[in-house]
């Protein structure tokens, strides 16, 4: 008998004899495994992996296996309504859905399920029952709450709605959103003393917070109450003439009676106030800014604000935003370069700016940027990924493997999309450098970690085409970036390409005008590629006037100058 088998038997006595021991002494449970329960595990498993992959067809035989060996397992019947519904089957999903709740009636996933396509088919009453089942199992799920809220508001039954809120104030207690919402409902049923008294309650816990009698104002104004409205806001600003909340009340009342002349008086009273605090101010920002017809004032009020608080981070950051709205983002990367200065710790403001640089092919600056935001954050993955792929740009291949290396083990376990990605750095950036095997293994690491990365099943389709290796597998993976994004040019020429080296020039020209007319005009690989499937498709003299195209998008390869002079294909070696 060999070591290894020695071993082996006694650590299967070992796991044999002490659980039994133990449970006689401590009471522990076992788990005990059958072969139906491994069978079971694995079609299960396999069930889940092939409809994540959309295996549709597949998934729902293995969970028809799995329900002959468990026939009251909530867990298949949940996954096999997944399949129904995929297959438009909606009232036998329902039905399993129904039967997963009965099987296992502390699930609240299932009953969440359930009410999603009971809402789904107008079937309202059901919601509501399953909705309520929830609560039974758990009283203070707040999410559920808020559904049926919604539900009873929406089918208009208010009184229901409103102990909704009341269930959920004393859940959450009392806040300023289930006040106001508690408030409209009663002034939606006309009983505009209710809602009033629902904020005077507001008012009485927290008599010293103005901003609550400013909101009894705001709900007057709301319901056209104007008078009433008008005075409170005095009423609380002869209390404190510095309180914000009333000045921009009381500028929409100006606004809401056709003032115009007094409302702006009243906003730059507010903003050249200094004891009004900078965060109402920014709240009265993003209100006009949500405003087409306001965001003048934004204009008007955002510069005398940065010349009262020029190291004020937030402010600097509305005006970052701002910018971008407007597609200022020149403007904008020297507001991030202000905020970097003001605190050099915000990790948001680096991600922004070097994204920011990489968009705008300022490789050799975000190289030098990650060099710095290092110094602030070491050791941090995504500053070193960011500065790989300015490196690759910058065409430091070599340095960028050496760095992919160095990041890795730096990427946090849960972060599977950054290793993805890094991952995929790694292989682009061997093919660069002509080791083909080695890229293909980094795909390969990649797409473990993020199956459906289609920027990496683009690539790794690509090169497989390039290479004339494994066709189908390059198609499979490029059909699944189409699907994910029907109108992207790259996709679309990937996609085409591999139907021109696999000979189908039908398809490949089909797919490659989809991405001439998708963005790829102007672009010279693509042109080019389409110029190439012209010309396999017989149509010679088209074929020309693209890779004519395809130079004048600036592509100066000689191979296709040649091409166009001896109006003949020549074939990649």
């Amino acid at each position: 008998m060999s070591l290894f088998r020695q071993i082996l038997i006694v650590v299967l006595v070992t796991l044999i004899v002490f659980p039994i021991a133990a449970k006689s002494r401590l009471s522990v449970n076992v788990v005990v495994t059958t072969p139906q329960k491994v069978q079971f595990d694995y079609y299960l498993d396999e069930a889940l992996r092939q409809r994540l992959a959309n295996h549709w067809d597949a998934a729902f035989d293995l969970l028809q296996m799995c329900q002959r060996l468990e026939p009251t397992n909530g867990v298949v019947k949940f996954e096999l309504s997944k399949c129904y519904l995929q297959a438009q089957k909606r009232n036998k999903a329902i039905a399993l859905l129904v039967q997963a709740c009965q099987d296992d009636p502390q699930n609240n996933w299932y009953k969440s399920a359930l009410a999603n396509q009971y809402l789904a088919d107008q079937k309202i009453d059901q919601a509501i029952a399953t909705y309520h089942a929830m609560l039974k199992v758990n009283p203070q799920d707040d999410d559920v709450v808020m559904m049926l809220i919604s539900i009873y508001t929406q089918s208009g039954k208010l009184l229901l709605a409103i102990d909704e809120l009341n269930q959920l104030e004393r859940i959450q207690g009392m806040s300023q959103d289930i006040t106001v919402e508690k408030a409209r409902l009663y002034f939606m049923m006309h009983q505009n003393k209710k809602g009033i008294e629902e904020v005077d309650k507001l008012i009485n816990v927290y008599p010293h917070e103005l901003k609550y009698q400013v909101l009894r104002g705001d709900i007057y104004l709301e319901q056209g109450l104007k008078k009433n409205a008008l005075d409170v806001y005095r009423h609380v600003l002869s209390i404190d003439p510095n309180q914000g909340d009333a000045l921009y009340s009381l500028s929409k009342y100006y606004k809401t009676i056709g003032d115009t002349v007094t409302m702006m008086r009243v906003l730059d009273q507010m903003m050249k106030n200094k004891n009004v605090e900078i965060d109402t101010k920014l709240a009265v920002l993003k209100d006009l800014d949500s405003n087409p017809s306001d965001i003048q004032k934004v204009h008007v009020f955002l510069p005398k604000l940065l010349t009262m608080y020029p190291d004020e981070e937030s402010l600097h950051n509305y005006q970052y935003l701002f910018l971008m709205m407007q597609q200022k983002s020149k403007e904008a990367v020297v507001e991030l370069y202000t905020m970097i200065d003001l605190n050099p710790q915000n990790k948001v403001t680096w991600m922004r700016l070097l994204e920011m640089q990489l968009q705008q092919e300022k490789f050799s600056v975000t190289d030098s940027l990650c060099a710095k935001a290092l110094t602030y954050f070491p050791n941090d993955p995504d500053f070193y990924f960011f500065k790989s792929v300015a490196m690759f740009q910058l065409g430091n291949f070599q340095n960028v493997i050496t760095l992919c290396h160095y990041t890795l083990p730096l990427i946090p376990d849960e972060n599977l999309n950054l290793r993805s990605q890094v991952f995929s750095q790694m292989g682009d950036t061997y093919y660069r450098l002509g080791e083909k095997d080695s890229t293909f293994w980094a795909y390969d690491q990649a797409l473990k970690y993020q199956p459906n990365n289609v920027g990496t099943l683009n690539n790794y389709a690509y090169y497989l085409s390039l290479e004339k290796y494994d066709l189908q597998k390059a198609e499979n993976m490029s059909a699944q970036t189409i699907k994910a994004e029907p109108n992207n040019a790259t996709f679309l020429d990937t996609y085409a390409w591999i139907f021109f080296v696999e000979g189908n020039y039908s398809l490949a020209k089909i797919y490659g005008k989809q991405a001439i007319d998708n963005g790829g005009d102007a672009n010279a690989d693509v042109l080019e590629h389409y110029g190439d499937i012209l010309y396999m498709s017989g149509n010679h003299d088209e074929a020309v006037t693209w890779w004519q195209k395809s130079i004048d998008a600036g592509n100066a390869s000689a191979t296709i100058k040649k091409e166009v002079t001896t109006k003949t294909y020549i074939p990649q070696p």
